[in-house]
């Protein structure tokens, strides 16, 4: 796609150059025809052509040594300007060829430095124009004399070589404007079937990506099978232990089930996650009350590197609550509310956990608040926990990590 731009702007900038080249090579010779023949006119003023013909020259010696032509350009649009106005503003004359001369400096101008150059002169043009149609016009025509054959020759000669000035300008412009249109339809064709390439390519990552989760879910379910039959040969402390490294086992296994089950890869539900880890422990504890839940996700995209750690840090919360917060409590409440971080830190959330078990000091195993701790970290985050009589809450700064 690069190499198709810069062959774009090559050929632009080669029309550009060829046109100032030619044009001051045209006006050299054939003004320097003009103003010989107009040193004999008593209607028709040599001094303008004059230095028409002294800026073309000063312009081929500046692009041959520069090879600039938009610094030429911008010097012949600027002394043509004064040219024309001078015409106007000093020649008593009727004036059928200046507004012609300006109008191929307009054209000019528009096509070699743009439309900001082209509009100040285009401005400035018309304001001396304006101004000798209101001030000097009626002036001129009463002071002209009837026209000769040489004066019908002058006028023949200088719109002949407006003419050639004005259809060459426009021939450029068409030839660029259809190269570009070319160029356009080349480019949104490559552009489209390297669309389709990627389309393609997106599809087959997809599927792939839906077959590794498919089977680390796999994978992952075996070891809880492979947990589970050892725990049977365990008395029950022994193998309540087996039974948390289960419900972690379990906790990514569901995170990998719902990537495959999602319709986009991109896009992990994770108030949907968290719904079904919550029934995964329901099933696993014997509680005479089921809590009450109330989950609620604000956070509109959750990076893939972030659900893991994050998923284990929930999962740690919820079993710790499940088994240690609510012997006496009638009304077991559980709540988890994920939102966007407001302050000016980009791309962090805030995790709100509470319930309203009670709590003695020492009822949270040491290996349980480590990882609530290590998961914390590796979310490069912060919390701050607050318990009493009504119950536990968890405060986490979390980070989204890309």
């Amino acid at each position: 796609m690069d190499k198709l731009n810069t062959n774009w702007l090559e050929f632009h900038e080669k029309m550009k150059f060829r046109l100032v080249l030619h044009l001051l090579y045209f006006f050299a010779g054939l003004m320097s025809i003009v103003t010989v023949v107009n040193l004999s006119n008593e209607h028709f003023s040599a001094t303008p052509n004059f230095f028409a013909v002294g800026m073309c020259i000063v312009g081929l010696v500046v692009i041959h040594w520069t090879k600039n032509y938009r610094l030429v350009g911008a010097i012949c649009s600027i002394l043509t300007f004064f040219i024309v106005s001078g015409a106007f503003l000093w020649l008593h004359a009727t004036h059928y060829l200046t507004p012609m001369w300006m109008i191929v400096n307009i054209m000019f101008t528009f096509f070699i430095l743009g439309k900001k150059w082209g509009i100040s002169i285009l401005v400035a043009h018309f304001m001396v124009l304006f101004y000798y149609l209101i001030y000097l016009h009626e002036r001129n025509i009463v002071s002209v004399k009837s026209f000769s054959g040489n004066d019908v020759t002058t006028f023949i000669l200088e719109y002949s070589i407006v003419g050639f000035a004005i259809a060459y300008i426009l021939n450029l412009y068409v030839l660029t404007t259809n190269y570009s249109r070319i160029e356009l339809i080349e480019n949104n064709q490559k552009l489209s079937n390297q669309n389709k390439l990627i389309s393609k390519q997106n599809t087959e990552m997809e599927v792939m990506l839906r077959e590794i989760h498919h089977r680390v879910k796999n994978n992952l379910q075996i070891i809880t099978s492979l947990l589970r039959l050892q725990a049977n040969n365990l008395n029950e402390e022994q193998s309540s232990s087996y039974q948390e490294a289960i419900d972690r086992v379990t906790a990514m296994a569901i995170i990998h089930e719902k990537m495959y089950q999602s319709g986009s890869l991109s896009k992990f539900d994770l108030e949907k996650y968290l719904k079904s880890l919550v029934d995964s422990l329901l099933l696993n504890y014997s509680i005479d009350k089921k809590p009450e839940f109330f989950i609620r996700v604000d956070v509109e995209d959750m990076k893939s590197r972030s659900i893991v750690p994050l998923a284990l840090l929930i999962n740690e919360l919820l079993l710790n609550s499940l088994k240690h917060a609510f012997p006496e409590q009638e009304n077991p409440q559980i709540s988890i509310n994920l939102s966007e971080n407001e302050s000016d830190r980009l791309n962090r959330f805030i995790l709100n956990y509470s319930d309203n078990g009670s709590w003695t000091q020492d009822s949270v195993a040491s290996f349980g608040t480590e990882i609530i701790q290590a998961m914390s970290e590796q979310l490069e985050g912060t919390f701050t926990l607050e318990k009493g009589t009504s119950g536990t809450k968890y405060i986490f700064d979390l980070a989204n990590l890309s």
